[in-house]
């Protein structure tokens, strides 16, 4: 910006926002315990695991670039200009249908709490206005739009450790025990694929990287942005997702897995209805906050690719003093109308399953470019011998590397059913177009 950098807590908000912690535990638990069963909370711990060791690979290379652009940015330097690009190109794709999905879950969730009042509209209404009002607030500029978001978040998690304590003060539905953190009650492909589910939780932990160079001090901004958003969502997830199955009952896990609102139920149940309201509302925050961090992180990431000749230049321009992409801004929530009008509408697709398929493909994108990330650490530090730290820069990114390609794996084998055994080749597609993505020369 131009007369005001952000501080360390805006780009914090960024990230917070795009984990959606509250929102994450609303509706991706039920999709990982369908996967793996009660043993779901393994799935969380293992992508929390996983997700720290590629943050230090985004960390470590985020002290040394300040460049905009994220991963694109990042592997640019370590990896050559074509990697940097589809990892910025990959980051399109998962931002995009991030915002996409999320913008229909917001409306599910507002559906939800309406009807609380007995106010029941078309949930299709309810999204189009999400993206409408959305799309309007996103050009109040980035500083406003990490904090609103943020204040969203916090509210919502506050619901949230309300309901957990509520519930291991119970006892649960049969009382506490260690089932759900057995791995004998489970598979490990089920826990794999189960973890599609948990990494859709941890999806945009490294969102704050778009815009840390704005920040007074970018360096120190990612590094805490990025490893405290990871290391609090890893405990968060793990405490939270065993809590609800406990209050479901490991005997009933079937209901849990089948529930559209599984804190809806577990709060009305241990609390009453007065909380149930409130998590409602908690919910549609939360997954606002996640559709408005995802706006902006993919036109920050439009913008950086735009700006350094790829794409096209008008998405590129910073508009006002706040420097805000509005073009990009515009087209994601154009395409986002567009989408949901012949998906979400014409097809009749309904919002859950709309999340969960453009949320699997995001996912899928993303888990590519935390690999690529990784290879950059290492590549980087091998060109920088006097920066080379054998935990940060060999052994982090490898362990990394083999725990995104477990549940990329886990996606492709055993093949999964129609509709989500095409998403990985969707992904394949969208990669092999980067490919023939010219560099046009900067004017």
């Amino acid at each position: 910006m131009k007369n005001k950098k952000l501080t360390q807590l805006e780009v914090l908000g960024l990230s917070v926002a795009m984990l959606a912690p509250t929102g994450a535990m609303a509706f991706n638990t039920a999709g990982a315990v369908a996967n793996a069963g009660m043993v779901a909370p393994i799935g969380f711990l293992l992508a929390g695991l996983g997700i720290l060791f590629v943050g230090i690979s985004f960390v470590s290379l985020g002290s040394h670039i300040s460049d905009e652009g994220s991963a694109y940015a990042y592997n640019s330097k370590a990896l050559g200009e074509k990697a940097g690009f589809i990892s910025g190109w990959l980051l399109v794709l998962t931002y995009v249908t991030f915002a996409f999905s999320s913008s229909a879950v917001v409306g599910n969730f507002i559906d939800v709490f309406l009807k609380n009042f007995d106010i029941s509209l078309p949930v299709p209404l309810y999204v189009i206005l999400v993206l409408l009002v959305g799309g309007a607030l996103s050009h109040k500029g980035i500083e406003f739009s990490t904090r609103f978001a943020l204040v969203l978040e916090l509210v919502a998690i506050g619901a949230l450790i309300i309901l957990t304590a509520a519930i291991l003060l119970h006892g649960g539905d049969a009382g506490i025990n260690a089932k759900p953190v057995n791995p004998s009650n489970g598979s490990w492909s089920g826990i794999g694929a189960g973890m599609i589910f948990a990494m859709m939780s941890f999806a945009g932990f490294e969102g704050s990287a778009t815009i840390a160079p704005r920040a007074t001090q970018p360096h120190k901004a990612i590094k805490v942005a990025i490893l405290g958003s990871v290391i609090f969502a890893a405990l968060f997830y793990f405490i939270v997702s065993y809590t609800e199955i406990i209050g479901f009952g490991t005997s009933h896990i079937g209901l849990m897995k089948n529930s559209s609102a599984p804190l809806n139920y577990l709060a009305t149940r241990y609390v009453g209805k007065w909380m149930a309201i409130f998590i409602d509302f908690a919910s549609v925050s939360s997954y606002f906050a996640c559709y408005f961090g995802a706006l902006n992180a993919g036109a920050f990431m439009l913008e950086a690719l735009s700006k350094n000749g790829y794409l096209f230049p008008w998405l590129g321009q910073l508009k006002g003093e706040k420097e805000t992409p509005t073009h990009a801004l515009d087209l994601i929530t154009v395409l986002a109308l567009i989408f949901y009008a012949i998906i979400g509408i014409g097809f009749k697709v309904s919002a859950g399953d709309y999340y969960n398929y453009l949320g699997t493909i995001g996912v899928i994108a993303l888990l590519l470019v935390y690999v690529l990330v990784s290879a950059g650490a290492i590549a980087y530090s091998r060109k920088h011998s006097d920066k080379h730290s054998f935990f940060k820069h060999t052994l982090a990114p490898l362990i990394g590397i083999l725990v995104m390609i477990f549940p990329i794996y886990s996606n492709l084998w055993p093949i999964p059913a129609w509709p989500m055994n095409t998403f990985p080749y969707i992904v394949f597609v969208w990669l092999i177009l980067g490919f023939f993505v010219p560099q046009k020369k900067k004017k």
